[in-house]
């Protein structure tokens, strides 16, 4: 059975949302964590809201970088070996979401949903493999349903979180035969906590993307056009942790859209076809 204690942990994009879920999740669990976001004020409200929460002051640590600029993911390594004495599992939770139809995406704003989803992760990985093998930890990648089914107005987004899953793959074959463990989670639409620090963002947060680009107002939900319920994020992270407990290569929630993109890998007129009659 899979033990978190005295684990030490980066958690990647866990200043907010699902990310910082998880590390509360793997803090309970007794593994010594440190959250990374891209601006201080973002850790230091994440850090108030675990301890109004009774998390253990010393569990979750909190570091600022922007893992999108080059050289940031060798510091991050650097300093959890640091702060926490070495690194056993990584979680990348790094990621942008959008709205945009792709013919009207210019190519550096397709490079700035490949630097958020994409290579905001590559750099880190890379930095902590050796450790992560040594401690026969796990590498995590939260993905995106879009990575794997592709649906109107999110064409730039599914092309950035299916960079990310082809190149967990790639990670995969490098450091499986190794000893460690690499999981890539494709969720759908994640509920945010009443006590998320980011929780004052609207639900209509895509709002902007939809009115410059002149898209419908179904394309502001959660999910672009397909109608999809949120997921329940302590769910969800008890769901993860336990793939890595089974050492699992894929998780995909809801496990109706795993279905249908096997279904689309192995029929893939038939199975674009049912995609269809699921969008607006």
């Amino acid at each position: 059975m899979q033990s978190w204690r005295d684990r030490r942990v980066i958690v990647a994009g866990g200043t907010a949302g699902f990310g910082l879920v998880l590390a509360r999740h793997l803090a309970r669990a007794g593994a010594h964590v440190l959250i990374v976001g891209r601006s201080s004020d973002g850790v230091r409200r994440a850090l108030e809201t675990c301890e109004r929460s009774g998390e253990p002051s010393d569990a979750i640590r909190g570091l600022s970088a922007d893992l999108g600029r080059a050289g940031e993911g060798n510091r991050v390594a650097g300093e959890a070996a640091r702060i926490l004495g070495g690194i056993d599992d990584l979680f990348c939770c790094v990621g942008r979401s959008g709205r945009a139809r792709v013919l009207d995406t210019k190519d550096d704003e397709l490079r700035d949903y490949l630097t958020a989803n994409l290579f905001a992760a590559t750099e880190l990985v890379a930095a902590a493999a050796d450790e992560i093998v040594a401690a026969r930890g796990h590498v995590v990648f939260i993905g995106s349903l879009a990575g794997k089914l592709v649906t109107p107005f999110m064409g730039p987004y599914a092309i950035a979180k299916s960079a990310l899953a082809a190149y967990a793959d790639a990670v995969r074959l490098e450091l499986e035969p190794r000893g460690a463990h690499v999981l890539v989670v494709s969720p759908g639409p994640i509920r945010r906590t009443t006590e998320d620090p980011a929780a004052d963002r609207s639900l209509d947060r895509y709002a902007d993307d939809a009115r410059r680009a002149g898209l419908p107002r179904e394309a502001t939900a959660p999910g672009g056009s397909a109608s999809l319920k949120q997921l329940d994020p302590d769910r969800l992270a008890a769901s993860v942790l336990d793939a890595c407990r089974r050492r699992s290569a894929e998780l995909t929630v809801p496990r109706k859209a795993a279905l249908l993109a096997g279904f689309i890998e192995w029929f893939p007129n038939a199975g674009r076809r049912l995609l269809a009659r699921f969008v607006r």
